[in-house]
C-alpha cells in the first residue's frame, strides 16, 4: 500500500506543476525573433530622425528564421520622386547594413547577405494637417522585393491609387549614386 500511496502523490504533485506552469506559461520569443525587433528598433530612430519622419509601423517575416524585416514611416509633403527615390534607397541601403554587420542575427538570416529584396520600407505621405494627399502628389513610396514604387491617390476614389511608377531598386541604386555625383 505504501508504494501504492508514493505513486499517487508523486502523479498528483506532477499534475499541480504542470497546473501551475500552464498557468504561467508565457510566449518567450525566439532568440532571432528579439535581435530581429531590437534591430529595427534602433533603425526607425535613426532613419526617422535623419529624414524626418514618423515611425508608424513595423512589418517582418520570421517564421522559424529571418525572412523579410521592414519599417513604415510616414512623412509630412508633398515630396518629389527624386527625394523620396533617395529617402527610400538610403533607408534600404542602411538597414541592409546594419543586418549583415549583425553577427548575432547572421545565424537566423533565410539569406546572407540580406539583399533589397528582403527588405520592406513604406512610406505614407500626409499634407501638413495630417490628411492623405492625392494625385499628382506621391501619397504611398515604397520599397518592396527589390522594386520602388511611387502611388497617387485618385481623390474620386480614395480607396485606389490613380497613378503608379515602378522601377528595379538596382536602377534606383544608381540613379542615386549618379545624382550624388
Amino acid at each position: 500500500m505504501k508504494p501504492c500511496f508514493i505513486f499517487l502523490f508523486v502523479c498528483f504533485i506532477n499534475c499541480i506543476t504542470l497546473e501551475i506552469s500552464a498557468m504561467n506559461d508565457e510566449y518567450i520569443p525566439a532568440e532571432y525573433v528579439v535581435i530581429a525587433q531590437d534591430l529595427r528598433a534602433d533603425m526607425a530612430k535613426k532613419l526617422s530622425k535623419r529624414h524626418k519622419m514618423r515611425v508608424i509601423g513595423i512589418s517582418g517575416g520570421l517564421a522559424d528564421c529571418v525572412n523579410v524585416l521592414g519599417l513604415r514611416f510616414e512623412m509630412t509633403g508633398p515630396v518629389t520622386k527624386e527625394r523620396l527615390r533617395e529617402i527610400l534607397v538610403n533607408c534600404v541601403e542602411e538597414f541592409l547594413a546594419a543586418i549583415n554587420a549583425n553577427e548575432r542575427l547572421r545565424p537566423f538570416l533565410k539569406n546572407f547577405p540580406f539583399t533589397s529584396k528582403e527588405i520592406e520600407i513604406i512610406i505614407f505621405v500626409s499634407d501638413k494637417k495630417g490628411y492623405e494627399i492625392f494625385d499628382p502628389d506621391i501619397g504611398v513610396a515604397s520599397a518592396v522585393n527589390g522594386k520602388i514604387s511611387y502611388n497617387t491617390t485618385d481623390r474620386a476614389n480614395p480607396y485606389g491609387y490613380k497613378g503608379d511608377f515602378i522601377e528595379n531598386y538596382e536602377e534606383a541604386l544608381e540613379f542615386v549614386k549618379n545624382s550624388r555625383k
